[in-house]
């Protein structure tokens, strides 16, 4: 991944330093992601990728993205080189949003035995790829163009921590549990390819397919048991299954 992330950056820089007298222009888009497969699935916690070894589904939600994309003509018509930059945010989708809430509890019996359950945070998965790539413009009109384009590079995957705690009272023994899963950051192969509109040479509309590759699930577990006030903390690491994040994007720009 080191390697791809090296010939990205001295790619882009020779491209960028070798269009530097020639036309260029940039957009910023924003838009919707809707994802497919394994990463918008979610049947249950048994098959749920963070939370089991060997497991696909993420239950992600539809989410939103904004980007830049720098065009840089090559000398001939319509066709430019294309860098690029995303960020992706989606949350989890209605069914794992309700397995969540089904798997909290409360239970009280008074003074002699009380006690409850949940989840104080849930994952949320953001996506940063940065690409470089092709675009071919074609012009019906000053005021209209078609454009095909695709590109290939490096995606960064944050996943934000998963909590849950759990309260309980015996005997006005007062116990509390709170489990931290600190998910590991990741880097991927990504790529995408897309086709749109251009408007009046500054709006710009397009739906793109972006895979922004698979990878493995980590985390580390910090489990913190409170009683009475005295607090103890043990950690662990443990690797779950792996995510995928596939998705089509569709989305406006404005030309700069």
């Amino acid at each position: 991944m080191k390697k791809l992330v090296k010939v990205f950056a001295m790619t882009a820089l020779m491209i960028m330093g070798g269009q530097a007298m020639a036309q260029y222009r940039g957009a910023l888009f924003l838009g919707a992601s809707f994802p497919m497969d394994d990463f918008g699935k979610f049947d249950s916690f048994n098959e749920y990728a963070l939370m089991h070894i060997e497991e696909d589904d993420a239950g992600a939600a539809i989410g939103f993205n904004a980007g830049i994309k720098w065009y840089f003509n090559v000398g001939v018509k319509g066709l430019n080189v294309l860098v690029s930059a995303d960020g992706f945010y989606n949350g989890i989708n209605s069914d794992l949003k309700t397995a969540f809430r089904n798997a909290e509890t409360s239970y009280d019996f008074g003074d002699l035995l009380n006690g409850s359950f949940k989840y104080d945070a849930t994952p949320k998965y953001l996506n940063f790829p940065l690409m470089l790539g092709v675009n071919y413009i074609y012009h019906f009109n000053p005021n209209l163009g078609i454009f095909v384009e695709a590109g290939a590079g490096g995606n960064f995957r944050l996943l934000t921590n998963m909590e849950t705690v759990t309260k309980g009272q015996l005997l006005n023994q007062e116990r509390i549990y709170r489990n931290y899963s600190d998910y590991d950051n990741a880097f991927s192969f990504a790529y995408q390819a897309g086709i749109g509109f251009e408007v009046a040479k500054n709006l710009v509309i397009s739906c793109s397919f972006y895979d922004l590759g698979k990878s493995d699930v980590k985390a580390e577990l910090t489990n913190k048991v409170i009683v009475n006030e005295v607090a103890t903390e043990t950690k662990e690491y443990k690797t779950y299954g792996s995510i995928h994040p596939v998705m089509v994007v569709g989305r406006i720009g404005f030309v700069f």
